[in-house]
């Protein structure tokens, strides 16, 4: 009797076991899957940041300035801006008000200095690109205006034309960001990943819930 007494105990508390191992399990996907959709929700937000980010221009003489970064700023975190007193980067403000430990801002100042130095190379070769459409519509905007100085100037022709080429300048930026779009999503995609496991449970709800006001 005793021996049957204690096997089934023991099967009890196998069977108990087994269901612990079994909801920890599924707790832990359901979080995963959770943190993935964050992710994706985070990301495809700071993509359309950057989408919509009207082309920046230089003045009253309306010549365009495209060397200026054009990035949203969650896109310009920083280790570096980590360590500042006042986080003005809003990635920044939002990570730091879940109350990390110093372990965990450890990890992040880590996260960060490898998505920064992606984001230089792509900034770095950005400018390069913008610079030669700069360029390209200085040179045609002077040429237009020269050809004007040339004739009997018709001012509402060479405006009308003027408009034009400003409108070609901006469909070629519009297909540079999308063109960029996806490059740029990947390194920020990691990091949200990253912080994803850095941040417990509730850290990462509050930073997503910051992040996405």
């Amino acid at each position: 009797m005793k021996n049957l007494a204690f096997n089934r105990m023991l099967a009890i508390i196998t069977i108990l076991m087994f269901a612990t191992a079994l909801l920890v399990s599924c707790s832990k996907e359901s979080s995963e899957i959770d943190n993935n959709k964050a992710v994706d929700v985070l990301v495809e937000q700071a993509a359309q940041q950057y989408l919509n980010t009207p082309v920046p221009t230089g003045g009253e003489d309306e010549t365009y300035s495209l060397n200026t970064s054009g990035l949203p700023e969650v896109y310009l975190a920083t280790s570096s801006g980590f360590d500042t007193k006042v986080a003005a980067n809003p990635l920044i403000s939002c990570v730091k008000s879940v109350k990390l430990t110093d372990k965990q801002a450890l990890e992040v100042r880590k996260a960060l200095s490898v998505y920064e130095e992606q984001i230089q190379i792509f900034m770095k070769t950005q400018r390069e690109e913008l610079a030669k459409m700069e360029a390209r519509f200085i040179a045609a905007k002077k040429e237009l205006l020269k050809l004007a100085n040339g004739v009997t100037a018709d001012r509402h022709e060479l405006e009308k034309k003027i408009i034009a080429l400003k409108a070609e300048l901006e469909k070629a930026m519009r297909a540079f960001k999308e063109k960029n779009a996806p490059i740029l999503s990947a390194p920020y995609k990691t990091l949200m990943t990253t912080l994803g496991t850095i941040l417990d449970k509730r850290q990462w709800e509050a930073f997503s819930k910051c992040l996405s006001r």
